[in-house]
């Protein structure tokens, strides 16, 4: 009966624990998911990874709910989990059926955007990137050849704190050798830098360990929890000790 009782002490336990957690991202892919736990780790917020139940390929990423704010305001400032980018083969998946000189050109820029924001996202250090792009627009009737738009480009770059990244120079030469007739010089370049992960752990002490503020709770009780099944393990240990050896003197009394 004593067991029974502490079986059933221990599974409410796991089941407010769970309780003491909210999701804070869904349907994530397993590379975005493990990026996002990453960035919650080092910043000194637990986090775990499930299986979404909406998608067997889906995940979602939980935290304790002391911790979701904080761990919402750092995804962001991140830029995690990062957006989708659509490439070439995403944009001409699906071909329309009598694409206008208009929506081509407009395809053909959404899809050279995306390959150049990927390419600089695998940059270390790189948080995100967001490219925007002016293509050359020719006069057939001009007779000097001069383009009447001359091409452009604006990227954005956000890095982690900390790390060392291309110059702005480099960021020039990569976009503008993606682009046909695109100047180096052309190119517009701003760089921002993400909040730093160790700023935003404010660790709180417990004993010799220093945990994320929504987490004390949680392992202050598994610790209580610990201690009383160690303590209920001790008295039935005992117990069953002296039941055993009144036992065995009823035993021996008896031969």
């Amino acid at each position: 009966m004593r067991v029974s009782s502490l079986r059933r002490g221990l599974l409410l336990w796991v089941v407010l624990a769970a309780a003491c957690s909210t999701p804070i991202r869904h349907g994530l892919d397993e590379s975005s998911a493990n990026e996002v736990v990453t960035a919650l780790e080092r910043a000194g917020i637990g986090a775990e990874k499930l299986r979404d139940d909406t998608s067997a390929a889906a995940f979602i990423v939980r935290v304790a709910q002391g911790d979701a704010v904080r761990a919402l305001d750092l995804l962001h400032a991140l830029g995690l989990p990062r957006g989708r980018r659509a490439g070439f083969a995403e944009v001409y998946a699906q071909p329309s059926l009598v694409p206008s000189a208009t929506e081509e050109r407009a395809r053909y820029v959404e899809a050279l955007s995306g390959e150049i924001e990927r390419t600089l996202e695998t940059i270390d250090g790189v948080a995100g990137a967001r490219v925007h792009l002016v293509l050359e627009e020719t006069d057939p009737l001009a007779g000097d050849g001069k383009p009447r738009v001359a091409a452009q480009s604006a990227v954005l770059i956000k890095t982690r704190a900390g790390a060392n990244v291309l110059t702005e120079a480099d960021v020039q030469k990569l976009v503008a050798g993606s682009v046909p007739g695109l100047s180096p010089s052309a190119v517009a370049v701003v760089v921002t830098t993400a909040a730093d992960p160790q700023a935003a752990g404010n660790l709180s002490p417990l004993g010799p360990l220093r945990v994320s503020p929504g987490t004390r709770p949680l392992l202050l009780g598994t610790l209580v929890v610990t201690l009383v099944v160690l303590a209920a393990l001790a008295f039935l240990l005992l117990f069953t000790a002296r039941r055993l050896a009144a036992a065995q003197r009823e035993l021996t009394q008896r031969s």
